[in-house]
């Protein structure tokens, strides 16, 4: 039930990211071409910070991405392990490591 909730709550924020990261670019556009339509000499400058700036966000986007996915692949591969460890008991004695036997 884990897994599921974490590959759940990984496309949860990954479509967050997403949406935020598209309203960013498309409010950046919006002024770039309102300043364009209001002061055309300046359309250059603005053309330039631009495209600085949504890159700037784009790369904020793929790192919560990138989190969201390292996220939920860590809480599956915690799962993982844990069920795999209740499956077999840890035998102790003369193999651990240190121990007088």
């Amino acid at each position: 039930m884990g897994v599921s909730l974490a590959y759940l709550a990984g496309g949860f924020g990954a479509a967050l990211i997403i949406i935020g990261a598209a309203y960013g670019i498309s409010k950046i556009a919006q002024t770039a071409l309102e300043g364009g339509a209001r002061q055309p000499e300046v359309v250059g400058h603005l053309r330039i910070s631009m495209i600085i700036a949504a890159a700037l966000i784009e790369g904020l986007g793929f790192f919560g991405l990138v989190v969201c996915l390292l996220l939920a692949t860590k809480e599956a591969k915690e799962t993982t392990a844990a069920q795999h460890s209740m499956a077999r008991p840890a035998v102790f004695g003369s193999e651990v490591p240190g121990s007088v036997g």
